[in-house]
């Protein structure tokens, strides 16, 4: 649903709020943060869609779970598409902020998948030759997955960089099964 006008009218109230407030950074991140929640958690995401549930407990179930851990634009944000019946968008929306935010600043997010946490230094130094690569300033928000085993994985835009130990393995699979 990639440029629908309806999740890009959400994000760029979204984004323009943030950038009132100078937060587009802080928001990106809790957007990030939120994106990954809903997409461990579908069942979380279902609750938000289900025309079964009212209104006012969603937004009680909201309030409880985000209050203080979210800022009040993100937290309202989510309650105003829950309230308007388009919860299943938010993970759309999530992806036109970011495209927003990438575009008025000449910043593009990326993201570092590792089997174990690595250290900000590490993480800021592949930002820079990242940066150096794309000619954009890489934003990198990192995600710890064990079943990749080693190595990472790293996504900027739309480009996938997979150096991960398990599709190493997977290839050498494939070469003995021919």
């Amino acid at each position: 649903m990639p440029h629908d006008p309806i999740n890009t009218a959400y994000a760029r109230a979204l984004f323009e709020m943030a950038q009132a407030e100078g937060i587009i950074t802080r928001v990106e991140e809790e957007l990030f943060r939120l994106r990954e929640l809903l997409q461990k958690n579908p069942d979380l995401l279902e609750f938000l869609k289900d025309p079964n549930t009212k209104h006012e407990g969603k937004r009680q179930a909201l309030g409880d779970l985000f209050q203080g851990r979210l800022h009040p634009l993100v937290l309202d944000t989510l309650i105003t598409l829950s309230d308007q019946d388009r919860a299943g968008r938010v993970l759309h929306v999530i992806e036109e902020f970011s495209a927003c935010a990438a575009g008025a600043t000449q910043k593009i997010s990326g993201e570092v998948t590792t089997a174990i946490p690595i250290d900000d230094a590490t993480l800021n130094r592949l930002a820079t030759e990242l940066s150096r690569i794309t000619g954009k300033t890489v934003q990198l928000f990192q995600k710890v997955d064990a079943s990749i085993l080693g190595g990472a994985i790293i996504q900027v835009g739309e480009q996938i960089i997979d150096g991960s130990l398990r599709r190493k393995l997977d290839q050498i699979k494939e070469r003995l099964a021919q």
